[in-house]
């Protein structure tokens, strides 16, 4: 008995829905298309100066360690934003938080003074946060010589336990994680 062979109209109607999810899937998980939070660099920078305004020279010794932590729900400035895939992007490391009770995965960008920041994220991400109430979106900035160094969070221990259980190795998501939130900036 032989097989029939699968006639060309449906194997191309087979192939096109194949690829179309092949397609989607890949936007969902690797692509930061959706805007998830505007950075207001002029505020920040304002809020950096007051913080030691009555002490200039305690200013410029803890200028290193200044930060703005910014944690708030995922509804502010989100929305597709084809800036997110045409503005610069420089990443500075990322790595893991060395909390033990919940460690968060990080990645540190840089931004130039007098810019436009937002923070882009993944269709998959996106969902993520507004389906965990308990973790709201948060980011911290802190001032450089040269600009901000703006850090997205992103609590992904539980899956790292996993992923760890699974391939014995302790960054196996990093370069995904990587993709999830991205800092972009025009100048």
């Amino acid at each position: 008995m032989t097989k029939k062979p699968i006639p060309p109209k449906k194997f191309l109607i087979l192939t096109t829905y194949l690829g179309a999810f092949v397609l989607i899937l890949h936007i969902s998980l690797f692509t930061s298309i959706l805007r998830a939070r505007i950075i207001k660099v002029e505020n920040l920078v304002k809020q950096f100066e007051a913080q030691f305004q009555n002490d200039p020279l305690k200013a410029l010794q803890q200028r290193s360690t200044q930060k703005v932590v910014i944690q708030e729900g995922f509804n502010n400035d989100k929305g597709l934003d084809a800036n997110c895939l045409t503005w610069d992007s420089e990443p500075v490391v990322s790595g893991w938080t060395q909390d033990s009770k919940d460690s968060d995965f990080f990645v540190d960008y840089y931004v130039p003074p007098s810019s436009k920041a937002i923070i882009c994220t993944t269709p998959i991400f996106a969902g993520a946060l507004t389906g965990n109430a308990e973790k709201p979106f948060s980011y911290e900035v802190y001032r450089t010589e040269y600009g901000l160094r703006v850090r997205v969070m992103i609590g992904a221990s539980e899956v790292r336990e996993l992923c760890q259980i699974l391939t014995l190795n302790g960054n196996c998501l990093n370069s995904f994680l990587q993709q999830q939130a991205i800092v972009r900036y025009k100048h």
